[in-house]
């Protein structure tokens, strides 16, 4: 075996550049760079919204930050092809000692994406389910168990294929050293790719339809159901990655010159796993853009009309009293400790008169008032 030769006969009146040969890393190096950036993006939005305004810490965030470490994993491995052999180069022009490393990257490739798109496709449906099914399977039956479905092939699938790319050969070390393949037994992995990648896509699609039918059964407009529903609707860029990618990993299975259609796939699975965190993360933009007063100054920059809540400012509004606000017992407790604070001040503006009456104290009955075992209670102005 001739390591510095060809790894792949080159066709009739081509002559093999094994010292230089023609690449397009440029572009590798600009869709890598474009998808790190809308990534971290995504990423460092969430935290901002979840943990930093909503001052929460969910399991959905812990699963975010591992599939974010994954992902970095699957683009060293890529940083990895781009220096040796690079980007779209023929497999002709790469010496078949080099194609050891190469295989080992692709390895790595393949395990860090097979664990950050199950950790995201499940962070994203768990979020789903405290939003729309807060009561789990009692509230939103179908939806809920969609989920859980999808959830669980997800996670199967993932170790499945995980474990399956680390036994296609025996030994393990000749998945990627050629050297000694020749005498060791491995299994075809194109089937395996292939219903992979269609697994990825017929979730991609039950993750875009699972939530539609309850956005559209919300009380509210239909201008406010479409906002909703173009919002999550946003799956469908993660069914066009998964298509993509599909196609080119058949193409990639079917081809001589593996190399060469090793490119593109690498670029789907990347974008792929992009659109996950860019589902992740837009729920939490408008949050971000009202609670930051960007969302009132794009308003006011349009001539759109901008309301000011005057009882937030004053202190008396929901946002002080928030807590209390949604039960009987904490609205009369605010009413009476408003009670406690008047009569405090009663006697500020003169001496206590001796004889007489002192003070007088009017009582109304309002049909607020009423108790819950039908009682009726006296609630003070």
């Amino acid at each position: 075996m001739d390591l510095n030769g060809p790894a792949l006969a080159p066709p009739p009146g081509v002559v093999p550049n094994l010292t230089n040969p023609p690449n397009n890393n440029p572009l590798a190096i600009g869709v890598l760079t474009a998808c790190v950036a809308v990534s971290t993006l995504c990423l460092f939005l969430r935290a901002y919204a979840r943990v930093w305004l909503a001052r929460k810490l969910q399991v959905e965030e812990i699963m975010t930050i591992c599939a974010y470490g994954c992902f970095w994993g699957a683009i060293y491995a890529e940083i990895k092809f781009v220096e040796s052999p690079g980007f779209f180069v023929h497999q002709w022009n790469v010496k078949l000692g080099d194609m050891i490393s190469t295989e080992y990257w692709v390895l790595i490739f393949g395990v860090f994406y097979s664990i950050t798109l199950p950790m995201l496709k499940a962070a994203i449906l768990i979020e789903w389910c405290r939003m729309f099914a807060p009561r789990g399977r009692r509230s939103e039956g179908y939806f809920w168990w969609g989920c859980v479905v999808v959830i669980a092939i997800q996670i199967m699938s993932g170790i499945g294929v995980v474990v399956a790319l680390n036994l296609q050969c025996i030994p393990h070390r000749a998945i990627w050293d050629i050297a000694i393949q020749a005498t060791s037994k491995c299994f075809d992995l194109y089937k395996l790719q292939v219903g992979s990648a269609s697994i990825q896509l017929i979730s991609d699609v039950a993750i875009l339809l699972l939530p539609q039918q309850v956005i559209w059964s919300l009380k509210m407009t239909w201008q406010k159901r479409l906002g909703v529903s173009i919002i999550f609707g946003l799956g469908l860029l993660a069914c066009i990655s998964a298509a993509f990618r599909l196609s080119t990993t058949i193409t990639h299975g079917r081809a001589a010159d593996a190399v060469w259609t090793l490119g593109p796939l690498a670029f789907w699975a990347t974008a792929e796993m992009t659109c996950g965190f860019f589902i992740l993360c837009v729920p939490c933009v408008p949050r971000i853009l009202k609670d930051t007063g960007v969302l009132r100054k794009v308003k006011r920059v349009f001539g759109m009309k901008t309301t000011t809540n005057s009882k937030r400012d004053m202190g008396t509004g929901p946002s002080n009293h928030s807590r209390l606000a949604g039960s009987t017992i904490g609205n009369s407790y605010y009413k009476l400790d408003n009670l406690k604070a008047s009569e405090s001040t009663e006697y500020l503006h003169g001496p206590k008169p001796e004889g007489g009456i002192t003070r007088t104290t009017r009582i109304a009955v309002t049909p607020e008032s009423r108790g819950t075992n039908g009682d009726d209670k006296f609630m003070y102005p």
